[in-house]
């Protein structure tokens, strides 16, 4: 080939290396990026919040019948928000101690369809609020795209642990009884209907107490224990952390008999404390 032309080839390819790299670089922004918001209140406007989920998750709006779902007016005024050009989101909680001040503190994409909403939350056991809420109006998100709301949690003057009301559950006197798992000392965690009967056995025509799995979570534990009889006991149900929750049941038996007797133990909880890692310590004792 002739040196010229060979040359011309290696020049050309070197700049059309080169351009591609360019705009490659410039295609690809370097993460994360910061995002624009403005904070959204219905203060004011007649208008509450209403059908939360208080789950520390973020719901995506892009539209006004979406937004009427989470609305309850006593007049007719609408706020106004152009959805053909921006998203709302949603975000709400409700941890074990009241909520003294909730802050956004940026918002920005991690990934090329990925966002995250940074909110401080201070907890305070003087506080009057139970829960918490907070809403921000963006550029248009799309439908696909995942947000995660990411929570700093500053405790002001909180004394742990935190008790965490709950309720028994109990099949006594029904024809249905719960199945064994085969693992000691496990937990399950059951959010409605379908769930609670794949973990039930029950007699033709027998039922089970109705629960209101919109408000409430099942927690049923289980294990093992040496001897004839036992006996379980809550001992307690606490946030030993603002993030951790510890489930402590005494097991009491008899050591007439060298056979393993297998207990149960079932409790309802608000459902807004089930989204936190529960962990479960069974102290053994001897009747």
């Amino acid at each position: 080939m002739n040196p010229r032309i060979l040359a011309f080839v290696a020049f050309f390819l070197f700049f059309t290396v080169v351009f591609s790299s360019c705009k490659k670089t410039e295609s690809e922004p370097n993460y994360p990026v910061k995002i624009s918001y403005e904070e959204f209140s219905l203060e004011g406007t007649g208008y509450q919040w209403a059908n939360l989920p208080y789950d520390n998750k973020v719901i995506v709006i892009n539209s006004n019948d979406e937004l009427e779902k989470y609305m309850s007016c006593e007049e007719d005024f609408f706020p106004e928000i152009d959805f053909s050009k921006s998203t709302l989101l949603l975000a709400s909680g409700k941890p074990a101690n009241r909520v003294l001040e909730v802050d956004v503190t940026g918002f920005q994409q991690s990934k090329s369809d990925q966002l995250r909403l940074d909110i401080d939350v201070t907890l305070s056991d003087t506080a009057i609020h139970k829960s918490w809420v907070k809403a921000v109006i963006t550029q248009k998100i799309p439908a696909d795209n995942k947000v995660r709301v990411n929570i700093t949690t500053y405790d002001d003057g909180i004394n742990y642990p935190v008790d965490i009301p709950y309720k028994e559950y109990s099949l006594v006197g029904t024809q249905c009884v719960f199945i064994n798992a085969i693992t000691n000392n496990f937990i399950t965690q059951i959010n409605c209907n379908e769930e609670l009967e794949k973990n039930l056995r029950c007699k033709e025509g027998g039922s089970y107490p109705d629960i209101d799995f919109s408000k409430y979570t099942l927690i049923y534990a289980n294990g093992w224990a040496s001897g004839s009889s036992c006996t379980t006991t809550l001992k307690s149900l606490q946030f030993t952390t603002e993030q951790n929750v510890e489930m402590r049941i005494s097991v009491s038996s008899d050591n007439f008999f060298q056979q393993l007797h297998y207990w149960k133990f079932s409790i309802l909880i608000n459902k807004s404390f089930a989204i936190y890692p529960l962990y479960i310590f069974v102290e053994p004792t001897t009747l």
